[in-house]
């Protein structure tokens, strides 16, 4: 599994950004969850890190810039 870069403190920034934008409480517990994963800020479709400014803007973002400006294929 691949254990992401981030640090303790860019992780609880990272927490208080989810918590600040997340109302609902299982809701919140989720996006909680997923930042506690070793995987989280890895790009779910090339497996990439997803740049730490871009988790700042968007926390719940799953894949990498290059990844997310890819087009989206037909059918789905």
């Amino acid at each position: 599994m691949h254990y992401h870069y981030l640090t303790i403190e860019q992780r609880e920034y990272l927490e208080k950004l989810i918590r600040s934008r997340v109302r609902g409480a299982s809701q919140l517990e989720t996006a909680l969850e997923k930042l506690r994963q070793p995987d989280y800020g890895t790009c779910i479709e090339c497996g990439k890190d997803v740049d730490y400014a871009r988790l700042q803007i968007e926390p719940f973002a799953l894949h990498c810039l290059a990844c997310s400006r890819l087009p989206i294929p037909a059918g789905t």
